[in-house]
């Protein structure tokens, strides 16, 4: 049975597919919801025996509708780059794949991938690594972990709690080991232990690669412009939103990663955006490089019109023909001085330095790749065939 929360504003439509995502977290009783076409009251139903949430859930929905609406500044997306795919397929890879064995669910975000998925993520991060190295960047590498104490310093913690993946392990006490050890048990869905044993939280996984590298830096001096490049993996939990290649819990990232003054930074990601766009031509992909932004959750949404007014974040959005629709791969990003700040990173001034990155998320080029090329190899351009 559904029921209705009926909305103070009427949705716009450039926020329809944020504000439905924003949905799932709304509470855990919600099971299903719908967006009418007026876009003025959605309709959901709770899980069964827990109807007596209904007027919870609706007000909460209510709640997130104005609070987005009354932050929301219409504004046009820039567009750099335009392109239209070289390829001619039009269905969904991923059931394909799965079929064929070359993909594996192991829940809810979490895939395995076989030779064909695993030789083109390599040879997307070979042939960005390669484009990389006219910036010569230091290759570093970090850990999955990353402390709660740096991204509280990066106030990631406030701005998406929801994303966050939180690590624990038991405490240093014998009893609680061994109690553990007798007592916990997977029922079907969730691995049942006492909360008692488990030690306080010191770490999270990383959402992102350029954290550890601004966290390398932290109370440092930096006398030159630096560039420096990784690859890792990272973890963003986006509960009903995690839908296969396209939205992974943990999923793999290169960045390149800029450090130094403000001319440096927007210098470097125009020559990154330049390099990226004759890569991406090379490999026949209809995609467009536009001005996005990476609205914090529902308190600080206003950001994103910040965002948007002073150019900090282009996306690579690749075609889906198979849904209509487009999926961010890549982004090019202008911190300004925050992380300079933040982490006390200064230049030989002691001014705080300006950072920026450039990453693209490998699992989803492959997917974007399949999907307007295909899985029949002797339909790809000649420079991904002689990978």
């Amino acid at each position: 049975m559904y029921s209705t929360a009926e909305l103070p504003v009427t949705i716009p439509d450039e926020l329809v597919d944020d504000f439905l995502a924003k949905l799932h977290y709304v509470s855990e009783s919600l099971e299903r919801f719908e967006l009418p076409s007026e876009r003025n009251s959605v309709r959901f139903q709770v899980t069964p025996g827990r109807e007596h949430d209904s007027s919870l859930i609706a007000s909460r929905i209510a709640e997130v509708a104005k609070k987005m609406c009354d932050a929301h500044r219409p504004s046009e997306a820039k567009v750099l780059v335009s392109r239209k795919s070289t390829g001619h397929y039009d269905l969904d890879p991923q059931p394909i794949l799965e079929r064929e064995g070359e993909l594996r669910r192991f829940g809810q975000g979490r895939y395995g991938l076989g030779p064909r998925l695993v030789g083109l993520t390599t040879f997307f991060d070979r042939e960005l690594t390669r484009m990389f190295e006219s910036f010569s960047p230091e290759p570093h590498q970090f850990p999955s972990l990353i402390g709660a104490d740096v991204l509280e310093s990066c106030k990631y913690l406030r701005s998406f709690p929801h994303a966050l993946t939180l690590v624990s392990h038991l405490r240093e006490d014998l009893a609680a080991v061994q109690d553990f050890a007798r007592s916990a048990k997977w029922d079907g869905k969730q691995l049942l232990s006492d909360p008692s044993h488990l030690s306080a939280i010191e770490c999270l996984l990383a959402p992102a690669v350029c954290f550890h590298c601004f966290a390398w830096l932290q109370d440092s001096r930096q006398a030159q412009d630096r560039s420096f490049t990784a690859v890792g993996k990272c973890f963003r939990y986006e509960s009903g939103n995690l839908e296969g290649l396209e939205r992974l819990w943990d999923f793999t990232m290169r960045e390149l990663i800029f450090v130094g003054s403000p001319e440096f930074v927007l210098a470097q990601r125009e020559k990154a955006i330049a390099a990226t766009t004759q890569l991406l031509d090379e490999w026949g992909l209809g995609y467009e490089i536009r001005s996005a932004t990476d609205p914090f959750f529902i308190e600080e949404y206003a950001s994103a019109t910040f965002q948007l007014a002073f150019d900090l974040k282009f996306e690579v959005r690749a075609n889906l023909p198979y849904k209509g629709k487009t999926l961010a791969v890549g982004s090019f990003n202008f911190h300004q001085d925050y992380f300079g700040r933040s982490l006390n990173i200064t230049n030989s001034a002691g001014v705080p330095v300006s950072t920026g990155c450039v990453g693209f998320g490998l699992e989803r080029l492959a997917l974007a790749f399949l999907a307007q090329h295909g899985l029949d190899q002797s339909n790809w351009p000649a420079s991904v065939i002689d990978q």
